[in-house]
């Protein structure tokens, strides 16, 4: 197995550089009975974190993995950045090596998407004024529409639809043509709703059910998995955009949000090619094994709301909601091997 943390992402974070404190986090509990003895934290290329396990099952044996957090969610948005104010890039750095490639999905030398960036953009214009005309290019020109595996750049731009890793996938790769760095960010909702208001005491429950007999999994509140962008611009850090939600999320991101992944192209430890690479981690667990009848899985996330400030400050602007998040803040994962021989796009099942 292997499970994503909710990671710390702000300025004095060790694994987050030039990131602005979107989201802080203090693991509280960590909790895993029924695993073999291989477990380890991993740290991946991109700087997430990850839970790593193997375990040996029985029937009616069961795996659980409980984790806790006491998280606060900064609303951020960057206004009115001069010329003045942006450093230099540097292309062999590692944010380039990282973040200014082509790759799957992100077709950067595709001729007909080189057109298009170029068109949109004035080659005269900073980082920041690149990314708002790219930025509005899409949401005026891609409409939503769900998938049911990502399709990627230059699929979306030929259908002129997509859903929000599409939408990510084509701002990544139109502002990495333009050879600013960026990346999607993956993770899920409180809500879908722009103008919802958390209050104390709010409790928000959602959880995803696999049978392992029908290979079909079930929900009875869906989780709001969601992607988003980060564009970097030195001296600046790393910008969020939302292309998917359009107006007003432009060099802004709100408290909705918890972030799991950030980059793309993970490895899963075990699986065999093709199998060993995924262009999103998945939220859900995703079990590396050759048998997908052989178990069933619950995974449930309760979020509670500790504490907010959402009056707009004179100076920095930042808004704060601390939540406690049981799940993933408790993240509970339950796996029974059954007797039996026995999808949405977020159900990813590997085969090895």
């Amino acid at each position: 197995f292997k499970v994503a943390r909710l990671n710390d992402r702000q300025p004095n974070s060790v694994i987050t550089q030039y990131c602005p404190p979107y989201q802080e986090t203090q693991l509280l509990y960590n909790s895993t009975t029924g695993w073999d003895d291989i477990k380890f934290e991993h740290l991946d290329k991109f700087n997430n974190t990850y839970d790593l396990f193997n375990t040996t099952l029985n029937i009616d044996e069961t795996l659980t993995l409980d984790q806790k957090y006491n998280i606060t969610l900064n609303a951020i948005r960057f206004d009115d950045i001069q010329d003045e104010d942006i450093g230099t890039y540097n292309p062999g750095d590692e944010i380039h090596s990282l973040y200014n490639i082509t790759e799957i999905f992100y077709e950067c030398h595709n001729p007909t998407l080189v057109t298009l960036s170029n068109s949109i953009v004035n080659p005269l214009d900073n980082p920041v004024e690149k990314a708002g005309d790219i930025f509005n290019w899409i949401i005026n020109n891609i409409d939503y529409q769900a998938q049911t595996n990502e399709i990627g750049a230059l699929e979306a731009y030929n259908q002129r639809k997509g859903d929000c890793s599409d939408f990510s996938d084509l701002m990544i790769t139109l502002l990495r043509i333009q050879s600013i760095p960026a990346r999607k960010v993956t993770g899920f909702l409180i809500t879908n709703n722009p103008s919802h208001n958390p209050k104390v005491g709010n409790k928000y429950i959602f959880d995803l059910n696999y049978d392992g007999a029908t290979k079909s999994a079930s929900s009875t509140n869906e989780i709001l998995g969601h992607a988003w962008v980060e564009y970097y611009v030195p001296d600046i850090g790393w910008i969020a955009c939302d292309p998917t939600w359009g107006e007003g999320y432009f060099n802004r991101i709100d408290i909705f949000r918890f972030n799991l992944n950030i980059g793309a192209w993970f490895f899963l430890p075990g699986a065999t090619p093709p199998y060993d690479y995924t262009s999103e981690f998945p939220i859900n667990p995703s079990p590396i094994c050759g048998d997908h009848e052989a178990y069933d899985w619950q995974y449930s996330i309760e979020i509670t709301v500790l504490e907010t400030d959402l009056t707009p400050p004179t100076s920095f602007p930042i808004f704060a909601v601390i939540f406690i998040v049981v799940g993933l803040a408790v993240i509970l994962l339950a796996i029974i091997l059954l007797l039996r021989r026995g999808s949405k796009k977020d159900i990813v099942a590997y085969e090895y």
